[in-house]
């Protein structure tokens, strides 16, 4: 069977078909299989690699709509196995994709023993919401240089910055330090939490000193329900623990601190699981003060621990010891998450959630606790394994030959209920659907009709892809709605282009309210109050994509083109005119002249009135 063996050894497999050709060319071929997320709209610094490439920067995601039931099955198998492949190829030099190669690939951030003695503490520090880091370190009020130029800074300015700082603060702490001998690599973990207790020792010593504490942290009361890398999940707080109540009693004692410390406190600091994952939800329930709260932290702390899952995926773990081989992985993991902007990239997450959740008056812990669901549930996404039948026909015998076997999904996703990779579990639509509006993995995802009416799909997407176009306008407008709706992924990405690097920013303040007020404020003259939150157009910019893919001479292109002409008049009707659309329309039935007088004759406009001016429109 040649389609088996070639996904055995993880060869390049050819769809054999020019629409699905196309879409890979417009997102895994471009590398977007080395995203882990797609990249914020508004960076705090200069992003690294691969999320500073410009064709990565401004990827968004791909939203398939098709009239037949297997293409959205064809499209998550193959799309998703392509990304796969090339993730595990570029750190395997012969990989085999097996069950049994795949069980071999253990996870790496996992809190395991040694000698009794816990191995997993760096990925505690990791995972570990440190107050002092979040609240003295925060990228957002250093997105102007000192001398407020229209710039954004670099990470290595950022981490100079910080470094500096947190090895200062960490020589005004008294501790029993070896100053000769190996260095102690326990300071990785334990300098956060002794930066917690030196700041805030009262609220520190009671976040940690509660009893259920570990299954508060995991999300998790059933003890059955861990992962793999969470077996001696205890024992590792348990020592964490320790630590306070040395540092409590003042007997305390390290080794030599690593050269490096603050360099790696200081990417913490901007890429840390706990600390961003805080920082991003003390922005949405009011501001650093909410940094202490118990509920905050504790679900800060969960995110954190769902991120866990994502980067020990077997594909994730070979995507970054690929890009730098270097050990160990934690830190590799740490980096990338700089590397990323992670931060900002939560922060733009966690805004449109929260308005989307209806959280906008609910009280910090129900704000917090309720994002943390969300969140972890996109994080968590459980890879979905679709079956597949690999045919031959022997040419001697003529004989049909049928093999099936399972194909996992992730990158990309259909809509619907999906079997969970090696379980009886079922991934439902919900779930699905609230990942792909997440800025994590699916990255692609492709629908029937049942995707098409109520539901949105525009928090990461503004492309649309009609595999076989509808029967009519309104269907059409219907598919197009879904990712054309409320401070959409292209509106976001254009008022940051135009006042993201000149905006002045407080950790006081959500930075994305304060963006939508100054596209507000900034509107023109008798602009309605769509402007800027269902629309934002800039030139250049980004906005909402059709893409046809159609084969030169198809009937689809005929079918397009009176599509477009009908949609336009569907339009005109609604007032909802889209102005390139009906300028071709009129191009093509009226003479240059009379199109301004037609076309003002014709519109109804129903956008709301301009509430600041006092003015409604005519």
């Amino acid at each position: 069977m040649g389609l088996t063996k070639d996904i055995f050894n993880y060869s390049k497999v050819d769809p054999d078909n020019a629409r699905l050709r196309g879409l890979l060319a417009d997102t895994v071929d471009l590398g977007v299989w080395r995203l882990l997320w797609i990249p914020p709209s508004l960076s705090y610094y200069q992003l690294g690699n691969p999320f500073s490439e410009p064709a990565l920067k401004q990827f968004t995601k791909r939203l398939v709509f098709s009239s037949w039931k297997v293409v959205p099955k064809v499209i998550a198998s193959l799309v998703s196995y392509d990304a796969e492949r090339r993730m595990i190829c570029s750190f395997e030099e012969n990989p085999e994709n097996t069950i049994e190669a795949r069980k071999r690939r253990r996870p790496l951030l996992r809190f395991a023993l040694s000698d009794d003695r816990p191995t997993g503490m760096p990925v505690l520090g990791l995972i570990y919401p440190c107050v002092t880091l979040a609240h003295e370190f925060d990228p957002l009020t250093s997105i102007l240089n000192e001398n407020q130029k229209s710039e954004i800074p670099t990470i290595e300015y950022l981490l100079d910055r910080f470094s500096k700082r947190i090895e200062e603060m960490l020589i005004g702490i008294k501790i029993n330090q070896s100053e000769s001998g190996s260095v102690d690599e326990s300071w990785y973990w334990a300098a956060p939490i002794i930066l917690d207790l030196f700041s805030n020792s009262k609220e520190t010593i009671e976040w940690f000193e509660r009893p259920n504490l570990a299954a508060i942290w995991s999300g998790k009361e059933d003890e059955g329900e861990k992962e793999e890398f969470e077996t001696h999940w205890s024992s590792h707080l348990k020592q964490a623990l320790d630590l306070v109540h040395k540092y409590m009693a003042g007997n305390l004692s390290l080794g030599r601190s690593p050269p490096d410390l603050g360099l790696v406190l200081g990417q913490m600091a901007l890429g840390g699981f706990g600390v961003t994952a805080l920082r991003a939800l003390s922005r949405m329930t009011g501001g650093p003060s909410k940094l202490l709260f118990q509920e905050v932290r504790d679900s800060a702390a969960q995110i954190a621990r769902s991120f866990l899952y994502l980067f020990n995926l077997p594909e994730v773990m070979a995507l970054l010891r690929g890009m730098n081989r270097e050990e160990p992985y934690w830190r590799r993991v740490l980096e990338y998450c700089v590397n990323g902007g992670i931060q900002a990239t939560l922060d733009e997450y966690t805004h449109v959630l929260r308005e989307s959740l209806g959280l906008i008056d609910k009280v910090p812990a129900e704000t917090a606790s309720e994002l943390s669901e969300v969140i972890c549930d996109a994080l968590t996404l459980r890879t979905s394994n679709l079956g597949v039948d690999d045919i031959d026909i022997d040419p001697l015998t003529c004989q049909v030959k049928c093999e099936g076997r399972g194909i996992r999904a992730r990158f990309a996703l259909r809509f619907g209920e999906e079997k969970v990779e090696d379980s009886q579990e079922m991934t439902r639509a919900d779930q699905v659907r609230t990942a792909f509006n997440s800025p994590f993995w699916p990255f692609v995802l492709a629908t029937t009709s049942v995707g098409q009416e109520g539901l949105d799909f525009h928090t990461y997407c503004h492309a649309i892809v009609h595999w076989n176009l509808p029967s009519n306008p309104v269907d059409l407008e219907q598919r197009e709605g879904r990712i054309h709706r409320y401070k959409g992924h292209a509106v976001r990405k254009n008022l940051s282009a135009k006042y993201g690097a000149i905006t002045p920013y407080s950790s006081e303040v959500n930075p994305w309210e304060v963006l939508f007020n100054v596209g507000k404020i900034n509107r023109n003259t008798g602009a309605s109050d769509l402007v800027p939150f269902w629309v934002f157009p800039l030139e250049n910019g980004a906005k909402i994509e059709r893409h046809v893919p159609a084969l030169p001479l198809s009937r689809e292109l005929e079918r397009m083109a009176a599509l477009r002409r009908s949609l336009v008049v569907y339009r005109m009707v609604f007032g909802q005119t889209r102005q390139e659309d009906l300028l071709a329309y009129l191009l093509a039935n009226l003479p240059a002249s009379d199109i301004p007088k037609v076309a003002r004759e014709l519109r109804i406009d129903l956008s709301p009135p301009n509430i600041s001016s006092g003015e409604g429109n005519k």
